[in-house]
């Protein structure tokens, strides 16, 4: 892969998966995956002071940890794989642990003979957001900090509200004004402070950057301003490794999910746990693709110019943060992933294939992996042979559009003959 691909430095913070490990120091620090500099862990930084780039948190194994299983750990339950916080600084609601399940219906229909779906839809605020928050709010007060601060199109959000509520502490969440309604009452009954903005989720995450430098607050904005919530997305890794996937299908806006679990899966390849790392795919909607029109054209990232997508939670840019979407094709392209973005018609298909298939009530940005099964079977990409896995990032109920439901039906009477109607409707099948 050439460098223009990568971007300068971007492969730097990527060593092998036995590197990995073998350079990681004996205490934990902060490296920046553009120019080496190291920073303390205590400070809890976003980016690099000296060139801005993004941080990898490094640290070392704890072999002699065992899986934290007093009362509800949460995601610390990976405590060896996780940095230094002391019990009672640890922050949880009882994230993680979320159910794997086998999806032979759907999985038959897509050409799929093993088919899983990884089901974060059912975390404590609705969504996979809640690892990475878990992890950062839990070093903001190991550390001291004081507050908390972060961008979010709604499902970051309103974890951090949670968490931060749980944790005693203030928060500040940046939401663009389209973001879901339901998605804003679920920030503001925590009572976090919440500031609607007029414009994109690249303004929201410049102004948490200036928000965290001018109060000293914590970055929680789940792009990789938080390097810490990284590896609270790893913990599905090592809740997933069992079942040996061949590929994952991950939903991204900028990539800390994907690069998470690359992360994780290195980590455990490099201690010997599992003996390969599964293939990623990158899914995006078509409506907004920047990191899938770069792998197509293997240039940089460019920032995307604003659209209308029914899957809200993806609708990233990229504006002023190109270099996050670099770095996540430096982990696609290490492990041989792909690059596949997918129209509101598909989403809106997946969505209710999910729900009618599986039972799985997802918001449209958790369809979106789903979308991309058929054309990657039918490109030859995947065969029915493959394993795949799915994660599922939200709850239907946080996200509700219109497209993806059918309209409620007109009241019956209350009468035996009216229901007979319906019955024989379900008896049938669908007109």
């Amino acid at each position: 892969m050439s460098a223009a691909a990568e971007g300068p430095g971007a492969m730097q913070g990527l060593r092998s998966d036995d590197a990995l490990m073998a350079g990681i120091a004996n205490e934990e620090h902060l490296v920046c995956t553009e120019c080496g500099q190291r920073a303390a862990m205590r400070d809890m930084p976003s980016t690099c002071l000296r060139c801005g780039g993004i941080f990898d948190l490094r640290f070392p194994d704890k072999p002699t940890a065992t899986p934290d299983e007093t009362g509800n750990p949460g995601v610390w339950y990976w405590q060896r794989f996780l940095p230094d916080c002391a019990p009672a600084n640890r922050v949880t609601l009882g994230e993680g642990g979320t159910p794997l399940l086998f999806c032979a219906r759907l999985g038959a229909e897509l050409g799929l003979d093993a088919f899983w779906v990884k089901n974060d839809a059912v975390m404590p605020t609705g969504s996979f957001k809640d690892r990475a928050i878990a992890v950062a709010i839990s070093l903001a007060r190991q550390y001291g900090k004081r507050g908390v601060v972060l961008s979010s199109s709604g499902n970051a959000g309103a974890s951090a509200a949670a968490y931060a509520a749980r944790a005693g502490l203030p928060a500040v969440v940046l939401v663009p004004a389209t973001a879901p309604p339901s998605k804003l009452r679920q920030i503001l009954v925590h009572g976090a402070r919440l500031a609607t903005v007029q414009g994109e989720t690249s303004d929201c995450c410049r102004l948490a950057a200036v928000a965290a430098r001018r109060f000293g607050w914590v970055n929680l904005t789940t792009t990789y301003y938080n390097p810490y919530g990284v590896d609270g997305y790893a913990t599905i890794t090592y809740e997933i490794a069992a079942a040996r996937p061949d590929v994952l299908l991950l939903p991204i806006s900028c990539g800390p999910l994907l690069a998470g679990m690359m992360k994780g899966f290195a980590r455990m390849r490099a201690l010997g746990l599992i003996e390969r790392v599964p293939r990623p795919v990158a899914v995006q909607p078509e409506r907004c693709a920047p990191i899938v029109r770069a792998f197509k054209s293997g240039a940089r990232v460019r920032a995307w110019t604003p659209e209308h997508t029914i899957a809200s939670a993806l609708n990233d840019t990229l504006a002023g943060y190109e270099r996050d979407g670099d770095y996540t094709l430096a982990w696609l392209r290490r492990y041989d992933g792909t690059a596949v973005a997918v129209p509101d018609e598909a989403v809106i298909k997946a969505m209710r294939a999910l729900a009618a298939r599986e039972g799985l009530f997802v918001e449209p940005s958790a369809a979106v992996p789903v979308a991309a099964i058929s054309h990657l079977v039918a490109s030859g990409w995947l065969d029915r042979g493959t394993r795949v896995m799915a994660v599922a990032t939200g709850h239907g109920l946080k996200d509700v559009p219109a497209a993806a439901i059918a309209e409620l039906p007109a009241p019956i009477a209350p009468t035996e003959a009216a229901l007979a109607v319906v019955l024989d409707q379900v008896v049938s099948g669908p007109p």
